[in-house]
């Protein structure tokens, strides 16, 4: 039998050394700075905490997967990451982090988020960025205020929560989200969601919108063109536009199996007919392509090959050919793997708090957590690495060291091996 002996030590260990190097961008960026000027409440806490204290620390945790309140307040003991950010508390408790959360309303957060975001992206040297809204559902299992019934295709009739993102494709970071109840529909306050983001994101420095079809009426169109928004958004196929595809005689091969055509259609209840862009994938050489059939054979007689393909249709207001608006709008998939990496390395479906601007108020520190890694990947690991937390977590970040005290002077100790 292997016995290997041991020994307890009396220094300061924590197996998140890695830290080190977030924080050194986090302060030497400046993003730490405009974090301190943001809008936040001055006075301490009770406890004694500092509110900004309580914000990174908060991150922090997340950051290092916490899912829980309880589970954020673990890090409490760990005076080494306490020293990394030299916070004067370190972590608060989780009776501190919930009177925290729920000290600050819609009004007060999105003061302080608006302000925030902008500042860190104004940072970013694009000239132009491409904005992909999407919605997606939070299973919730309690009673807290917002969670309700609607559609949840995972879990149908269990109550949840809706959330509204919009995404910067381009560094991969959110511009905005807020949280919503669970019956809203994806296009539910899309008009004053929009309008809050183009606060935050110059309507000057958005190239073009992309979104799926849950935001194609006509209100969210005309607000698109209200605000003189470029846009590539996917449409449902209803009968209408069904019946204006098959009437497509002209079809542009873009490569071997998928073909493109364009038509203007006006729906009942439109103002104006719209460029609809039009893809259909042949499934005999494509056989696991996206797309929808099209069933109704006794609705066209005269179509005998339709039922060969897929169909995808695109509603834009930009004059780009018909191949280059797809091959844009595929792109869009981006969007549903930041929501993937937000649910199962941000834990976004994890702080659920009794009142629903809490509940907020977490959800968007999160959003932060997550914007802040983004800068770190792509300003310290490299602009073109696509790692995800849990793979900076375990390139960069689980580096196990300690401290170490010579003299007057602190030093933190980090394993090479």
């Amino acid at each position: 039998m292997h016995s290997l002996p041991y020994e307890y030590v009396d220094k300061k260990v924590t197996p998140w050394g890695g830290l080190r190097l977030v924080q050194a961008y986090y302060e030497g960026s400046g993003l730490k700075a405009k974090f301190r000027e943001s809008a936040m409440y001055s006075p301490m806490s009770g406890a004694g905490y500092d509110h900004y204290e309580i914000a990174e620390s908060f991150m922090i945790s997340v950051i290092l997967g916490a899912n829980r309140l309880v589970e954020s307040s673990t890090l409490r003991f760990d005076d080494v990451v306490k020293e990394i950010f030299g916070w004067k508390m370190g972590m608060p408790s989780q009776s501190s982090l919930s009177r925290f959360l729920a000290k600050y309303n819609y009004d007060d957060s999105d003061r302080l988020f608006i302000s925030l975001w902008k500042s860190w992206f104004e940072t970013i040297k694009m000239d132009k960025v491409t904005l992909d809204i999407d919605s997606t559902v939070i299973t919730r299992y309690g009673h807290q205020e917002g969670v309700e019934i609607g559609y949840n295709k995972d879990k149908p009739g269990r109550g949840s929560h809706h959330p509204l993102i919009a995404f910067l494709n381009e560094p991969k970071m959110v511009a905005n989200a807020w949280m919503r109840t669970g019956d809203s529909a994806s296009q539910t306050d899309f008009e004053a969601f929009l309008t809050q983001t183009l606060e935050i994101v110059s309507p000057e420095k958005i190239g073009l919108l992309r979104a799926d079809s849950g935001f194609s009426g006509n209100n969210c169109l005309t607000f698109l063109e209200s605000k003189q928004l470029k846009y590539v958004v996917a449409m449902r196929l209803n009968s209408g536009i069904v019946e204006k595809v098959l009437a497509c005689k002209e079809w542009e091969m873009v490569k071997d199996g998928i073909e493109t055509a364009t038509f203007t259609y006006k729906a009942a209840g439109w103002g104006q007919s719209r460029r609809m862009v039009v893809l259909r994938k042949d499934i005999r050489k494509l056989p696991n392509s996206a797309g929808k059939t099209i069933k109704s054979k006794s609705l066209f007689q005269e179509q005998d090959d339709y039922v060969n393909y897929r169909y995808s249709v695109m509603v834009t207001n930009t004059d780009m050919s018909a191949a280059i608006v797809w091959s844009l709008y595929k792109l869009r998939a981006e969007a549903e793997n930041q929501i993937k990496e937000l649910k199962y390395d941000y834990h976004i479906d994890g702080f659920c708090l009794e009142k629903m601007h809490a509940t907020e108020f977490a959800f968007r520190w999160i959003i932060t957590a997550y914007n802040l890694m983004s800068f770190f990947r792509r300003e310290v690991v490299s602009k073109d690495v696509t790692h995800t937390l849990s793979t900076l977590k375990f390139k960069c970040i689980a580096i196990g060291a300690y401290l170490s005290r010579s003299g007057r002077v602190t030093r933190l100790k980090l394993s090479a091996q």
